[in-house]
């Protein structure tokens, strides 16, 4: 009687640490589905950064497109086509010609100072980035700043009477103020205090 009590209390000890068993492999494979899914979700917060470096990215490419169109917006170039390739701007003062004349079709410019003192130079037309120049103002001589951003380069003499002042610096188109186009050249005539050396002529239609 006392062995049959013995195995009894030995099977129940058994069926217990069965039961424990079971219980700790359920709850460590709870513990790992759980890890699963925060993994899972971990997963899915970094597959979503790449949407918004794509979204970061277009930001940036929006910005720089605008401020490409503000830059463009700066400018003031001017076209032969509004001249129709061909102008005539005149001079109003002393020792300065009388007028200038611009010629795109052949790419030449003509200073004319009166009877045979007329001189053809070749001629190149570009659109520069914008700068600031001061001017003596037509018909005025007040002084005032304006934006220019397209230069005419004076080349090699072709032809008539020699004056080294009319190759003495680069000219300028600009529209103006009152919607017209002018010419602003070197100061040909001089004659200005040392502060205003920079300061060039506007010439206009």
């Amino acid at each position: 009687m006392k062995k049959f009590f013995i195995i009894c209390l030995a099977a129940a000890f058994l069926l217990v640490g069965c039961s424990r068993t079971t219980s700790q492999n359920s709850d460590k494979k709870t513990s790992s589905d759980s890890v699963t899914i925060s993994s899972t979700r971990s997963n899915t917060i970094v597959s979503s950064n790449p949407q918004s470096s794509i979204s970061s990215q277009s930001n940036t490419e929006i910005v720089s497109s605008n401020t490409s169109a503000a830059t463009e917006q700066q400018q003031d170039f001017v076209s032969s086509s509004e001249f129709g390739g061909y102008a005539t701007f005149y001079f109003d003062g002393m020792n300065v010609p009388e007028s200038i004349n611009i010629n795109t079709n052949t790419n030449q410019i003509t200073f004319n100072s009166g009877t045979d003192q007329e001189a053809v130079y070749s001629l190149t037309m570009q659109n520069i980035s914008a700068k600031m120049i001061r001017i003596f103002s037509a018909n005025t001589t007040d002084i005032r700043k304006v934006k220019v951003s397209t230069a005419l380069s004076i080349g090699s003499q072709i032809s008539g009477a020699i004056n080294s002042h009319n190759q003495s610096g680069d000219l300028y188109l600009f529209h103006n103020r009152d919607g017209g186009l002018s010419l602003a050249t070197p100061n040909y005539a001089g004659n200005v205090p040392a502060d205003q050396t920079d300061v060039m002529i506007e010439v206009i239609q």
